[in-house]
């Protein structure tokens, strides 16, 4: 199987060869730098948009690449936000302040269609897995507000809340569309992080309220170009997942283990979400044992489809190029092992 098929193959609950082993954050910076003295070569860096899946095609794992749709017109935007945020706090404070930076937001270019092209080639062949990534509606009027303020801006200010979730879906809505002309991701993420260790950092029925008609107009436009939804927020999703399976999302991730997320207790909760991560980073640097142990406990759910074992956020500075190589090879005998079964549950 091409790393495309294999991938919409377990998404889809479908039989295997063997479960696809992806990296899917950028590599910690810290991370790569420590790798850089233990032997990856130094041209092998984290700051670009193809280094994460060149850093990964050179350590063995499947082929992957991410396009971040940009929003924001640089250098303007920051030179903006450094003469007016003042502790913390984002450049907007109310509808006059929303009106004065929008003309820094929405860019023209929202992604390079050079790089995008040379994805498509790759993807057209099943090499590269393609995804995107589009700032949330929580996530984006956060960046916008300050985090504090945020909190306090959907009982204070919440016609702007609407104003700039309605210019972000209507935006989102037309840059899809130019580039799935190029290339027609396989899965996406919506960069959220509204949860943290103890649950959502909203109430329901202000999801409602102020996420939900958003999604409602993105998520089928995603699923009429064959796109898998997904939202990527930290923490402990668990209450958050019917509010957005209710509005089309499919999956989650990173699922980490530490803020208390259980992915065999999800499973059985939720039978056909879809999961990436999952994987307790912090058995990484304690050597192959834990690690193994580690690959024990979620093996069950490798083995029922529909989710892709990965590390639960990005690879940490403690860990070893060693160990790191260590992990690489249970992680190809746990999915070679996983992917041995005939049929997945249907």
């Amino acid at each position: 199987m091409t790393n495309v098929e294999r991938f919409h193959a377990i998404m889809n609950f479908q039989p295997v060869d063997r479960l696809p082993m992806l990296e899917w954050a950028f590599f910690w910076d810290k991370t790569i730098t420590r790798w850089h003295s233990e032997g990856l070569p130094t041209n092998l860096k984290c700051d670009g948009e193809d280094d994460v899946g060149n850093i990964s095609e050179y350590l063995g794992l499947d082929s992957i690449r991410q396009c971040w749709f940009k929003i924001y017109k640089e250098p303007e935007f920051a030179a903006y936000c450094k003469n007016n945020c003042f502790h913390g706090d984002g450049p907007v404070r109310g509808m006059e302040s929303y009106s004065k930076i929008r003309p820094l937001l929405f860019v023209e270019k929202p992604f390079d269609q050079n790089y995008i092209q040379q994805c498509a080639a790759r993807h057209a062949k099943g090499e590269t897995i393609v995804w995107i990534t589009l700032e949330g509606f929580f996530w984006f009027p956060r960046m916008l507000f300050g985090i504090e303020p945020h909190i306090l801006a959907f009982y204070d200010h919440p016609e702007v809340m609407h104003a700039i979730n309605e210019d972000i879906v209507t935006y989102y809505l037309r840059i899809l569309d130019r580039f799935c002309e190029i290339c027609k991701p396989d899965f996406m993420t919506f960069a959220e992080d509204m949860s943290y260790n103890h649950g959502p950092m909203c109430s329901k029925s202000t999801f409602d309220e102020f996420l939900a008609p958003y999604y409602k107009r993105i998520v089928p436009r995603l699923k009429e170009y064959g796109i898998i939804p997904f939202v990527d927020t930290d923490g402990l999703v668990n209450d958050l997942v019917p509010w957005f399976l209710d509005v089309g999302i499919e999956g989650f991730l990173p699922l980490e283990r530490m803020a208390g997320v259980d992915i065999s207790e999800m499973r059985n909760k939720y039978p056909k979400l879809k999961m990436i991560g999952g994987f307790d980073k912090t058995s990484m640097c304690q050597g192959e044992q834990a690690m193994r142990n580690e690959f024990e406990r979620i093996l069950p759910v490798m083995k029922q489809g529909g989710y892709i074992p990965a590390v639960d956020h990005q690879t940490p500075p403690d860990v070893s190029l060693e160990n790191y190589k260590r992990y690489l090879g249970l992680y190809a005998e746990y999915c070679a092992k996983a992917g041995a079964r005939k049929n997945f549950v249907s």
